[in-house]
């Protein structure tokens, strides 16, 4: 056959060289298919063109030469003389925007790694933790202010239940001096939280947050308040209130906001968990900010 067998399926240069050989061979077999519905003789009678190969045995022909399985010699052979013809320029422009494209990435995600970097440093954080009552503030100084957080873990793992602020409540308090102190889901008391530091909020509109949060196997918190009411049937998928630190650089660093807002999430460094995983924590959904009266 004069045409390259290529040619008969109707692709073209480039498409032949993007494809891998496996995925190149399976759309090929894919095309034969379909071809031979339109081509065979026994669908649709059409006279040979002049000079050339009946469309049926042309195609026949064509996947013959191609054929990966029985003669990978000759489809790299067929392959490589189509490939080249694309266009030189053409095809070393694609070149230079695929490596500008990769250092552009490489660039961005080093300067996600140095934000996230400082953002997780340790300032002062071991002196703090030493002391008798250790105070860490947030990035963004909150005084005489208490948030209410619906903790996104327990209301996405008993998203059958119906939700009430008892079930998947959290608060946290900071005082005038910005020292903070955590009254967790199922617990009455707050406690001082010295081993959390806040790093910023997202717009719970601007964040899908699911797909990004851990999945167990891995010790799954479930507050003591949650046992009695849903039993031992619990979801066929949890999530945990931890994200990698690569799902947030890539999907939560560039929404951080250095302020606390309602239907936000709030995001920190749990240092246990860190220590452990290199995971940051999900502190929940903002649904209520409550100013506290000053101290007289």
């Amino acid at each position: 056959m004069s045409r390259n067998p290529f040619e008969v399926f109707g692709l073209t240069p480039e498409m032949v060289g993007a494809l891998s050989e496996k995925d190149l061979f399976s759309v090929l077999k894919s095309m034969y298919r379909a071809l031979q519905k339109t081509v065979h003789p026994d669908v649709v009678r059409r006279k040979a063109r002049s000079g050339g190969l009946d469309p049926a045995v042309e195609l026949n022909l064509a996947f013959e030469a191609l054929n990966l399985d029985k003669d990978p010699v000759a489809f790299r052979r067929h392959r490589k003389a189509f490939v080249a013809r694309r266009p030189r320029s053409a095809y070393r422009r694609s070149q230079m925007l695929e490596r500008e494209l990769m250092r552009q990435k490489l660039k961005e995600d080093h300067l996600a790694s140095a934000y996230l970097g400082r953002l997780v440093a340790d300032h002062g954080w071991e002196a703090a933790l030493g002391a008798d009552s250790p105070v860490i503030t947030a990035p963004f100084p909150l005084k005489n202010v208490r948030l209410g957080l619906l903790d996104v873990a327990i209301n996405q793992n008993l998203k059958m239940a119906s939700w009430s602020l008892g079930s998947n409540y959290k608060e946290i308090n900071f005082d005038a001096a910005g020292q903070m102190t955590v009254r967790p889901v199922g617990r009455s008391r707050f406690s001082l939280a010295g081993y959390i530091r806040l790093l910023g909020t997202v717009p719970a509109a601007d964040l899908d947050l699911m797909p990004l949060l851990d999945r167990p196997p891995a010790r799954f918190f479930r507050a003591p308040a949650l046992n009695a009411s849903i039993g031992a049937n619990g979801p066929s998928i949890s999530v945990l209130n931890r994200i990698s630190q690569e799902q947030f650089k890539a999907h939560v660093l560039v929404h951080l906001q250095p302020r606390v807002t309602e239907r936000s999430y709030l995001f920190s460094l749990s240092r246990p968990e860190f220590e452990e995983s290199g995971c940051l924590t999900l502190e929940g959904l903002v649904v209520k900010i409550e100013k506290l009266a000053k101290a007289a």
